[in-house]
């Protein structure tokens, strides 16, 4: 009884907690001492931080003598009364809901996706008050362990962070009723095993649902039985690596919000996180929290960032263009110890980021534009976990006189992206298929080499080749295959070949002083130009301003009778890294609001770089428009964003077909895996399936052939010299030819 008691006293005493957001001027990139322990939801390092605080945690400031502000009083009311949703909760999805919605996804697609699977813990399977952290795992052969990067997402460490149980339950979802048509999709589930934790801390999060059903709990921690008026662990400072490494980190005070537990790894919770890691060979991870906007990647321990720092922020960069989130370190933001982060990428080598997700804990009139925004990320981090070739995008020469003619020999160069944080891309092979009778491809196949993890590359040095009949009419645009090959898959690509004279939409380069026709801010410089005089910047008197879009954007263009346009500029930068982003951007009456392209951040080294892009997949808008945005947040500022030489080009003409860049299938590769080989070839394919192989040589004598079901191996070391050769590998329902050097030992 006496037990009872005291729980239903710190029950009480919990329950009566007012949470308060304020907002604490710095006067140093450090944290005040007083602040290290509270609830830092947000910062910028030298400028302002907003902390979540209690009575007793505002008696401390002040006590300190640390001048605040109070944003918002009570939390709780304030995030309740703006529930727009019908349901408890309102539009977020309560324990019981996302448990329903999952169970109902497997029962209708139980090849894929699996029942709830209760993970369990150190101690047993149940969390400090009966419950399960649940787990389900989504792959073609959901019930074998396959030789698949593995991807792991969770949600909810914090229970007052409801929108990341949506955005978890959700992307099941997507993947579920997407598979078999949408290429994407289905190449994911066939090519990932995906796990989903959606709700990682259910005890914090009933509690909330019990206590303020209609939404707005700002209980954050689990419900071990300690503290006096903030029951719990924070269960994102109680994992073992650099657990307690200072008290700046994390708390030893159990009525601190970011309190890191008794002893490290000790929660139930963590627990069940931690071993399904130790089981599998998780390759990138995304640890979903709210909120601020931001994608944190290692460390948060101290204040340097990790040896693979490039690639977390290509990953993140990428990932986060439709949502335009800072990407930083964590301690960027405020040093974290014992975090989830720091453990899945120093003790299992888990590339792992936590993306903060929108403005406030509880803002439920959001929920679809926060799972509509973080799908990209969700996308990019499953493509991350292997090899991924992204089309960035296809050119074709023009001869120097500005048209693609009948009876001419253009040359197309592929420019590719290598998704993947950890591997090398090996030699990416290209190969174009046409039957249409007025082209003839004269080099069908070429290759791009090795890209190292988040970076791109072109097949510039050994371009394809087509020529054009004389058949060929100007303002048409003739349909292309363009397979991209890695070692194990096919993406399958349908492109346009333009023929007919190349227009200048836009042929910018300032010196004429003259900018009518566009909409903008930005002002003209003799500073810094690419080309003599004249360059634009968004902030020619000096430094840009703080919490502002800045943008140039475009005269209205009509692509309504193009079928293929590009985009390039020159430009130089020196912007906040991270936290300040200029954006190349573009808008129609297509598309809902301004699609970004890329983002820049950081120093470019004082040196004028031009960037190229293939707008195609945008022909047909009669309304399209293209801007550079400089986006800026509160802190520092500096030089900004200097643009020259802007072209846009484009091909008249219709087509067929639905757009350049269409992914149309995603299938095993065919043919060789070797590229160069000292005899041996081993064939992969769709499993069992019966192909015929001939070899040529560099004349197209045909010098060996063979049948085989894949996968299988044939060694041609014993009847053929060094040489270069052609392999032609035949299905019923492809066809591949690879060039193969062969060298004898």
């Amino acid at each position: 009884m006496r037990k009872i008691l005291c729980l239903m006293l710190v029950a009480t005493m919990v329950t009566a907690t007012t949470w308060s957001e304020v907002k604490v001027s710095l006067q140093s990139p450090a944290l005040p001492d007083v602040l290290y322990g509270l609830d830092v939801i947000s910062a910028k390092p030298g400028h302002w931080a907003r902390v979540v605080a209690t009575r007793e945690d505002l008696e401390a400031l002040n006590e300190a003598g640390i001048a605040y502000d109070i944003i918002i009083s009570d939390l709780s009311a304030h995030y309740a009364a703006q529930m727009l949703g019908d349901g408890p909760f309102g539009n977020y999805y309560t324990c019981d809901e996302a448990n329903a919605i999952l169970d109902s996804l497997h029962e209708a697609y139980p090849d894929i996706m699996t029942e709830r699977m209760i993970l369990p813990n150190d101690e047993g399977d149940k969390t400090w008050t009966q419950h399960y952290v649940w787990a389900v795992k989504i792959s073609d052969n959901v019930e074998v362990e396959e030789d698949e990067a593995e991807v792991l997402y969770t949600g909810l460490h914090h229970a007052r962070e409801p929108i990341t149980v949506n955005i978890m339950v959700e992307w099941a979802r997507w993947l579920c009723e997407n598979y078999g048509s949408d290429p994407l999709a289905t190449y994911l589930v066939d090519n990932r095993q995906i796990w989903i934790i959606p709700i990682i801390n259910p005890d914090g999060y009933l509690y909330n649902e019990e206590n303020e059903p209609d939404g707005g709990g700002m209980h954050r921690k689990n419900m071990r039985p300690v503290g006096t008026f903030n029951k719990g662990v924070d269960l994102n400072r109680n994992y073992p690596y650099m657990w307690g490494y200072d008290n700046q980190g994390s708390s030893g005070d159990p009525n601190s919000n970011t309190y890191r537990g008794p002893d490290p790894g000790s929660e139930p919770e963590a627990q069940s996180v931690m071993n399904l890691c130790k089981a599998h060979e998780f390759v990138t991870a995304l640890n979903f929290h709210s909120h601020s906007n931001l994608f944190l990647y290692p460390w948060g321990y101290m204040r340097e960032k990790c040896d693979d720092s490039a690639a977390f922020y290509g990953w993140g960069e990428i990932g986060t263009r439709a949502c335009e989130y800072a990407v930083i370190a964590g301690h960027e933001l405020y040093p974290t110890n014992g975090d989830s982060d720091d453990w899945m990428y120093a003790e299992q080598g888990i590339f792992a980021v936590t993306p903060e997700i929108g403005e406030a804990f509880w803002q439920d009139w959001q929920v679809d534009q926060h799972i509509y925004e973080t799908r990209p990320l969700l996308i990019a981090t499953a493509k991350a976990a292997d090899v991924y070739p992204e089309l960035e995008g296809v050119y074709f020469s023009d001869g120097g006189d500005d048209a693609i003619s009948p009876g001419e020999t253009v040359d197309l160069v592929v420019r590719v992206h290598n998704m993947s944080v950890k591997e090398q891309s090996g030699e990416i092979a290209l190969e174009l298929f046409s039957n249409d009778p007025r082209v003839d491809l004269v080099v069908s196949t070429a290759s791009i080499p090795s890209l190292a993890p988040q970076t791109g590359g072109a097949n510039h040095a050994d371009p394809l080749k087509i020529a054009l009949s004389s058949s060929a009419q100007p303002d048409s645009a003739i349909p292309l295959t363009l397979t991209i090959r890695t070692a194990s898959d096919e993406f399958v690509h349908h492109i346009l070949l333009p023929v007919g004279e190349r227009l200048y939409l836009i042929d910018e380069d300032f010196d004429d002083q003259n900018t009518e026709g566009w909409l903008s801010n930005w002002g003209l410089t003799t500073q810094f130009s690419h080309s003599p005089d004249y360059s634009i910047t968004d902030s020619p008197a000096g430094s840009y301003d703080n919490n502002s879009t800045d943008s140039l954007q475009s005269p209205k263009l009509d692509l309504s009778d193009k079928v293929t346009a590009k985009l390039s500029f020159w430009h130089r930068f020196a912007i906040e890294k991270g936290f300040d982003w200029g954006a190349v951007q573009v808008t129609s009456s297509d598309i809902d609001g301004w699609l970004t392209l890329k983002r820049f951040s950081g120093e470019d080294a004082n040196q004028w770089v031009q960037e190229s892009f293939d707008l195609s997949e945008y022909c047909g808008a009669g309304d399209f428009y293209v801007r550079f945005a400089l986006i800026t947040d509160e802190g520092l500022t500096t030089d900004g964003w200097y643009v020259d030489d802007v072209l846009l080009t484009a091909f008249k003409g219709k087509a067929s077909s639905s757009g350049l860049h269409e992914l149309v299938d995603v299938r095993p590769a065919l043919g060789p895996r070797e590229n160069i080989t000292a005899g041996a070839l081993n064939f992969i394919g769709p499993e069992g399936c019966r192909v015929e192989v001939a070899m040529f040589d560099e004349s197209g004598r045909k010098v060996a052939e063979t049948e085989g079901v894949t996968p299988f191996g044939w060694n041609v070391s014993d009847r053929l010299s060094t040489g270069v050769y052609f392999i032609k590998t035949v299905s019923a329902d492809a066809e591949t030819t690879r060039k193969v050097v062969l060298v004898k030992e």
